[in-house]
C-alpha cells in the first residue's frame, strides 16, 4: 500500500509530462489542417466568378456543379432561349444545349419527356433530344398563362470541333421539322430561333483557360495534402 502511494505522485508526473508532448503536436495538426482547408477555399473563391451577360455577346458563368462552365448567349427572336456551350471539368468536352419557351396550352405537353425530334442546326439535319420539359407557371413569370420550356440536348462535341464547326459564320440558326417524329406546330408557337457568334470563340477560350487553372490548382492541392 505504501508502495502504491509512492508510485502514485510519479504516474502523475508522468501523464503530465507525456500531455505536454503530445499536445502541441495535436494543435499543430489542427491548425495545418485548418489551413490546408481555408487555402483551398480561398483559392476556390480567388477563382470562382462569373462574367455580366451582355445582349448579343457570349459570357461565362458557372455551370450546374462547380467543375463545369456555361458559355452562352442570349437569343435574337426569344430573348430568354439561350445557346448554351457545357464546357465539362475534363477542359475538353462540349456540350450543346438550348430551348424554346412554348405558350401552347396543349395537355399533352405535360406528359412530355425523353423525346427525339427532327431539327436543323446551320441548315444540317439533327436528330435531337429532349430530355425534358419544364413548365413555367405564370405566377413565377411574366406571362400570364402557364408556359413550357422545351430543352434540347444537341449532343456532346470536343472543344476544337466546336470552334472550327462554327468558324467564320455571324449567326447560328436553329429549326424544329414539324413530321411524323414531333408534330412540332401542335406543341411550340415558335420552330425557330438564331444566336450570334460575337465573342464565341473568345468565351471558349477564357472558360478552357479558366478551367485548366482549376484543374492545376486543385491537382497542387491534392498533392501539397
Amino acid at each position: 500500500m505504501k508502495n502504491s502511494l509512492i508510485l502514485l505522485p510519479l504516474f502523475l508526473l508522468l501523464a503530465i509530462i507525456i500531455f505536454f508532448i503530445l499536445m502541441p503536436q495535436v494543435i499543430s495538426k489542427e491548425i495545418e489542417n485548418d489551413t490546408k482547408k481555408l487555402r483551398s477555399n480561398n483559392l476556390e473563391e480567388d477563382y470562382s466568378f462569373t462574367e455580366d451577360r451582355v445582349d448579343g455577346l457570349w459570357t461565362l458563368e458557372h455551370g450546374m456543379n462547380k467543375d463545369e462552365f456555361l458559355i452562352s448567349v442570349n437569343a435574337e427572336k426569344t430573348h430568354a432561349d439561350r445557346l448554351y456551350f457545357r464546357l465539362m471539368h475534363d477542359c475538353k468536352t462540349i456540350n450543346v444545349l438550348t430551348s424554346l419557351l412554348s405558350m401552347k396550352n396543349n395537355p399533352k405537353i405535360e406528359k412530355m419527356k425523353q423525346l427525339y425530334v427532327s431539327t436543323n442546326y446551320l441548315k444540317e439535319y439533327m436528330l435531337v433530344h429532349v430530355p425534358v420539359v419544364n413548365k413555367l407557371p405564370s405566377e413565377e413569370s411574366e406571362y400570364d398563362t402557364d408556359s413550357w420550356v422545351f430543352w434540347f440536348d444537341l449532343g456532346w462535341y470536343p472543344v476544337d470541333t466546336i470552334k472550327s464547326w462554327h468558324k467564320d459564320i455571324n449567326e447560328i440558326t436553329f429549326s424544329i421539322q414539324h413530321d411524323a417524329l414531333f408534330k412540332a406546330n401542335n406543341y411550340l408557337d415558335n420552330t425557330k430561333n438564331s444566336w450570334s457568334t460575337n465573342g464565341m470563340i473568345e468565351a471558349i477560350d477564357r472558360a478552357v483557360g479558366v478551367c485548366l487553372l482549376k484543374t492545376n490548382l486543385h491537382n497542387q492541392e491534392v498533392l501539397n495534402n
